[in-house]
């Protein structure tokens, strides 16, 4: 019977205790060389030119101006269930601005609302199946923000705002998964097929959005349309309308309720567009100076109009302004006037 002594090569390194620790030190070794590298990379900055230094004072203004958003703690207690609490010890005071927040005064409501965050919020980038994902701090205090940043009035404005916010989370995703898809995979067979599915789902995540806010904004605005008037122009032998106006249509009606024939009379009668032939070169007359004062009586006319319908406006009287009539031009001459 022959016996072999045991070969030294036949055990493992990695159960040797002396080459484990010196193979874990050298790794933390290296880990804090490359974090010393990083320190030193950053303390090499420059400091912000004077544009920027005057943009960063501005954005602290504004940031301080802002009310601070609501945030919580979730820690995960393995079989006693998921946890959130406030960072302070003021538990009725936090759930006040939980309450606030949510726009109710149903503490049911605010739970149910943290529990389908939470649940939505959940990280299953290490998830293969169904199974319930780790709690994602970062993005449930995100979507609390963005609700307690629309300041909802009631609870429906809540969950649209809670849709708001987790629609955003997913549509981030898809968007990053389908650059993933374009980047790896090749434009045929199950690459195409996969960056299709993709594309769908992200364009309908983002009309999905669009139509929550625009949701929240018709809920808001109460289906009112407001129209406001800046502009008025009143034309010399016009009228200025303040209030509801109803205009009647017909064949033949056209702009300012005239009809065709209508219109064309007036043109043809108004003796301020017509030219005398040999006009040019005469002596100041009698009717020249009379058309003169005719058109300075019509333009100080339609100044006065359009005082008057300004003032109407500015005193809120009516809520439309539209200006009636013909606008005609008055001419002598090479001259012309016109308001």
């Amino acid at each position: 019977m022959s016996t072999k002594k045991p070969d030294s090569r036949d055990l493992c390194e990695h159960l040797n205790p002396t080459v484990a620790d010196s193979a874990k030190r050298t790794a933390e070794e290296r880990q804090a060389a490359e974090r010393q590298a990083f320190t030193d990379q950053l303390a090499k900055r420059s400091p912000p030119d004077p544009i920027e230094r005057a943009e960063i004072e501005k954005a602290r203004k504004r940031t301080k101006a802002r009310a601070p958003r609501i945030a919580m703690h979730i820690q995960d207690r393995g079989t006693a269930g998921i946890v959130a609490y406030p960072d302070h010890s003021d538990d009725e005071g936090h759930m006040y601005r939980l309450a606030d927040a949510f726009g109710t005064r149903s503490r049911q409501f605010v739970y149910s609302m943290l529990n389908g965050l939470g649940k939505a919020t959940e990280d299953h980038s290490l998830d293969c199946d169904f199974s319930p994902g780790s709690p994602n701090q970062l993005k449930f205090n995100a979507a609390l923000a963005v609700i307690d940043g629309v300041r909802p009035q009631d609870e429906i404005e809540a969950m649209l705002a809670a849709h708001m916010a987790v629609t955003n989370i997913v549509l981030l995703e898809l968007v990053a998964r389908t650059r993933g898809s374009i980047a790896g995979h090749r434009y045929e067979g199950d690459g195409i097929k996969r960056l299709d599915v993709l594309g769908n789902l992200t364009n309908k995540f983002m009309r999905t959005y669009t139509m929550q806010v625009e949701a929240l904004t018709r809920k808001r605005r109460k289906g009112e349309q407001n129209i406001k008037v800046k502009h008025v122009h009143v034309y010399a032998g016009g009228q200025a309308i303040v209030g509801n106006v109803s205009h009647r249509g017909g064949r033949g009606t056209a702009k300012n309720e005239q009809r065709a024939y209508e219109r064309k009379k007036a043109k043809t009668s108004n003796p301020y567009n017509s030219r005398q032939p040999g006009s040019a070169g005469r002596e100041p007359t009698a009717g020249n100076r009379a058309d003169r004062q005719r058109r300075k009586k019509a333009a100080a006319d339609c100044t006065a109009a359009q005082a008057v319908a300004a003032g109407l406006l500015a005193n809120g009287m009516g809520n439309t302004v539209t200006a009636s009539g013909p606008r005609p031009r008055l001419r002598s001459g090479g001259d012309s006037a016109h308001c």
